[in-house]
């Protein structure tokens, strides 16, 4: 069984819809999809979507991303109440939303794969956030959707706590060969940078198309790289900044392969997606890591 990842697939863009489309029917059968999060907010093509990815792979790995958990209709009272109805949509899918193992136990080429469910952590929500400071943001950061289309039902405790709190026996568990885990969000501020990350700054500043918008302050939480270390992943598979990465920090390789918006693939952004899907392992090999 081969691995294949891909995130951030917006199929709320017809472009996206037929790349999607054009994705094979034959020759994914004996393999997985790990998909790490936005697909719509719309659920009933969030669910068709998930129904047709399912039938082209043998097993589908999701979590939701921030998109899939938007309330921009009556259907629901809050985000987490939506989370629970697309985690039921999972269910009776076949999508795999729980740790599974691929592979027979004792097989040196198995491999676990954990899905965390997880968000980011705000500046104002303590040490646990990604936040930089970017000159001249705007620190209420009123062009972020999730400002108006996501709502929490709890007060006492920020989301990305919430979810490392739910997500606890998880990690705990123990895993009897090679863990590969996956979340929506970055788990640390490393990587939302490639290795020159001065070059990366300085590209930002000059090349910046929203001065006033900080991403940090939404991409995601140190808690989900506790995590990370807990298990002793060797892969960790994320999206959400719709920028491609693979690089491995302190032992484990960091993987995002987003499909994103048109315009961004149009100018250069979101990048690597002549091959289609990124494979990361291959059961058929032992211990086999295809490279960048």
């Amino acid at each position: 069984m081969r691995l294949f990842i891909i995130s951030d697939i917006h199929i709320d863009f017809e472009e996206n819809s037929i790349w999607l489309q054009r994705l094979s029917h034959q020759e994914y059968t004996e393999d997985a999809l790990i998909l790490a999060g936005d697909i719509t907010h719309d659920p009933n093509n969030l669910q068709n979507m998930l129904a047709d990815l399912r039938r082209r792979f043998a097993r589908l790995f999701f979590v939701p991303g921030n998109h899939d958990l938007w309330l921009n209709n009556g259907n629901f009272n809050d985000s987490l109440e939506k989370l629970e109805h697309v985690l039921s949509l999972c269910r009776e899918a076949d999508i795999t939303i729980e740790p599974q193992r691929t592979g027979e136990a004792g097989d040196p080429s198995a491999v676990w794969v954990v899905p965390l469910l997880s968000w980011y952590a705000q500046p104002h929500e303590g040490e646990d956030t990604l936040y930089l400071h970017k000159p001249g943001e705007d620190a209420d950061n009123r062009m972020w959707a999730d400002n108006y289309y996501i709502r929490w039902p709890f007060n006492d405790v920020g989301p990305s706590a919430y979810f490392y709190q739910n997500t606890r026996n998880i990690v705990e568990q123990k895993y009897d060969a090679p863990v590969i885990s996956f979340s929506h969000f970055l788990p640390r501020q490393d990587v939302m940078f490639s290795e020159n990350r001065q070059r990366d700054l300085e590209r930002i500043r000059k090349f910046d198309r929203n001065p006033p918008f900080n991403f940090s302050r939404v991409a995601g939480s140190t808690l989900i790289e506790k995590q990370i270390r807990r298990l002793k992943s060797v892969i960790h598979v994320y999206g959400h900044q719709h920028i491609n990465r693979d690089r491995t920090i302190d032992g484990v390789r960091y993987i995002a392969h987003c499909l994103g918006y048109p315009n961004e693939r149009s100018r250069g952004q979101v990048r690597g997606l002549e091959q289609g899907l990124k494979q990361i392992w291959d059961t058929t090999q032992i211990n086999a890591i295809p490279g960048k």
